[in-house]
């Protein structure tokens, strides 16, 4: 059977004091950038790995954080849990990630797991049909650090880190305003959701600033599918006076609107104007490429882990601050792109 390498091992190659290694692998101050560089470099030439068990008995702490999010393939939260991962791969920690499936039962079983194997903290993304935080107040009654980010609740008094909803749906509606579209239509999901009740409001206020009469039946819900959008937009279409702009509240919405439209035989964005919502993967490729927002996720990711670690460590800082709010930007393409 193949030795281990242990500190001691490290230590006799270096001649030095097994504690003068296990303070240079921690970064200690007292110990030299030098000494600790020389640690470093030997540790990996001998291919030294830390027994986390034994760091987890003596430390209390496993260096794992959880992540939970809706969807493991969106490309929103993949690129949020880059900016998560940076941030913890660079404090020695591991980022395990679970995903709902927008599923509220199995959020919870993730949520669950994550405090059964013992993480130092969770950030996390709340489904489409969560509409009920019991599971996620647990997690406070644990003394697990907790972030939430982009779907959160009011209800949930934890830091929180999400895009300006309200602000990023006024410049949209206000965009498809600027291209000659005054029967704008809203494709929106659940109502309990808080997200879709801030992009209603930015919706709501850039009518009213350009003075175009609020329509409720120009507002429908789905449940943010493809599919599902598809089904909302032909209804929207099948109007008396159909609208001329669809805003979808995220991009497979969008998305679906634009498969809808396109099986009406109409065109995009002459007919009609369609907005979606994240910048996703999708919406650049699709025929005609998608107008979004982009919430700059990365940068969504980055913030909510330093929140977390700064509760993890024990400072206050970041984790005083109870909601951080990251911009987001229009990107203008082909499906909104109407001549002026």
């Amino acid at each position: 059977m193949k030795k281990v390498t242990t500190i001691k091992d490290i230590a006799k190659v270096l001649g030095v004091s097994v504690s003068t290694v296990s303070r240079a692998l921690q970064g200690k101050p007292e110990i030299s950038e030098q000494t600790k560089q020389l640690v470093r470099e030997t540790a990996q030439k001998m291919k030294y790995r830390p027994n986390t068990m034994a760091v987890a008995l003596k430390t209390q702490k496993s260096f794992s954080i959880g992540v939970v999010v809706p969807q493991i393939v969106s490309t929103f939260y993949a690129s949020v849990v880059k900016g998560i991962e940076e941030v913890a791969n660079g404090l020695g920690y591991q980022v395990f990630v679970s995903s709902s499936n927008e599923d509220m039962e199995k959020e919870k079983r993730n949520v669950f797991g994550f405090i059964d194997h013992r993480v130092d903290g969770m950030i996390v993304s709340l489904s489409k049909a969560t509409d009920s935080y019991a599971h996620i107040s647990h997690i406070q009654d644990q003394s697990v650090p907790l972030v939430l980010f982009d779907r959160t609740s009011k209800e949930v008094n934890v830091p929180k880190v999400v895009a300006n909803d309200a602000d990023a749906a006024y410049l949209a509606i206000t965009h498809l305003i600027t291209r000659r579209s005054k029967r704008i239509a809203l494709i929106t999901g659940p109502e309990h959701m808080l997200i879709g009740r801030n992009r209603m409001r930015g919706y709501k206020a850039a009518l009213n600033n350009n003075n175009i009469e609020f329509d409720p039946n120009l507002v429908v819900r789905c449940n943010l599918t493809v599919e599902d959008a598809k089904t909302a937009t032909n209804r929207l279409l099948e109007m008396e006076t159909p609208p001329d702009a669809i805003f979808g509240i995220n991009d497979e919405v969008a998305i679906g609107a634009l498969f809808a439209i396109k099986e009406h035989g109409l065109k995009i964005p002459d007919d009609i104007c369609v907005v979606g919502f994240s910048n996703s993967n999708r919406s650049r490729y699709i025929e005609p490429s998608l107008t979004t927002m982009d919430q700059n996720p990365e940068k969504i990711g980055t913030l909510a882990a330093k929140l977390l670690f700064e509760q993890i460590e024990g400072n206050h800082g970041y984790a005083e601050t109870k909601e951080i709010i990251v911009p987001a930007d229009l990107i203008v393409r082909a499906s909104s792109n109407r001549t002026m």
